[in-house]
């Protein structure tokens, strides 16, 4: 098992934070509209997304994590 630095949890969340607001930038640039209900759904399936791409990616970066050692009694 592994447990996360956090350096890396503050890298992740900052990357984060920079992914979310690209996308909205992005699907607020490509699809103009007037309703916030239909920009705030578009928004939240792109950003559902474009998390599990941003996690898969992060799961296979080995910068920050520490090796836990469990021990099953």
């Amino acid at each position: 098992m592994y447990t996360e630095t956090k350096s890396r949890s503050l890298v992740k969340t900052t990357t984060w934070r920079l992914m979310a607001i690209l996308n909205s930038f992005l699907i607020l640039l490509a699809f103009p509209t007037s309703s916030a209900l239909t920009a705030a759904l578009i928004m939240n399936a792109t950003g559902f997304t474009v998390f599990y791409f941003f996690e898969r990616t992060w799961n296979k970066i080995k910068w920050g994590k520490q090796e836990i050692n469990v021990q099953i009694k």
